[in-house]
């Protein structure tokens, strides 16, 4: 949601509990549907953070679709926003969800389709935290986005304990951390401040 707003006001962007019911287990791979989402693997690669991405830009997108067709935030939601995004980012994302209200809604497409975020580098990878450098397109979000951050990172940490009662995200992660910026840039491995 954040990415949405912001890239749209040339504004700059900024970002353990224990998941219920996910473990380690051997995820679910075939060739032509790539790596299971739903499951940590012993070794966390791109090709499955991707997946997780893909997961969670759905139900951002849920939220989107949403707002651009209803014109308020509704409950429903804020569950999705808390079901994929871990304190402190869920602040910001509630906060950012009443701003799109405020923006030029024609931007958006009718409606809007999914960000879709591709893993640039793995960074550090544990089953408690995954901080990674990525590239986001936002073509299916909106009619004429600007250009994409030159740098890009996310944080995702286990979903904290009680965010996701109805499991919107049948995924064990929510994104924790955003920094995006228009110049090259590094910054410090979020997941050992965390």
């Amino acid at each position: 949601m954040r990415r949405v707003i912001l890239m749209f006001t040339s504004l700059a962007l900024v970002g353990s509990a224990c998941s219920g019911g996910s473990g380690h287990a051997s995820p679910t791979t075939s060739a032509a549907l790539g790596p299971n989402p739903d499951v940590v693997p012993l070794v966390i690669t791109a090709d499955y953070v991707n997946a997780v991405f893909k997961v969670l830009n759905h139900l951002d997108g849920d939220v989107t679709r949403s707002l651009v067709a209803d014109r308020k935030v509704t409950p429903q939601d804020g569950a999705i926003l808390r079901a994929i995004y871990n304190d402190p980012l869920y602040q910001e994302e509630v906060k950012i969800a009443g701003e799109t209200l405020r923006s030029d809604m024609s931007v958006f497409r009718r409606p809007p389709g999914d960000r879709i975020t591709t893993v640039e580098n793995l960074v550090d990878t544990s089953p408690q935290c995954i901080f990674v450098a990525t590239h986001s397109d936002y073509s299916q979000v909106a009619f004429h986005p600007t250009s994409s951050a030159i740098s890009e990172f996310w944080m995702l940490t286990p979903k904290q304990a009680g965010a996701d009662p109805n499991d919107t995200n049948p995924t064990p992660w929510a994104l924790g951390f955003n920094a995006s910026y228009k110049t090259l840039t590094s910054i410090p491995d979020q997941c050992g401040a965390h």
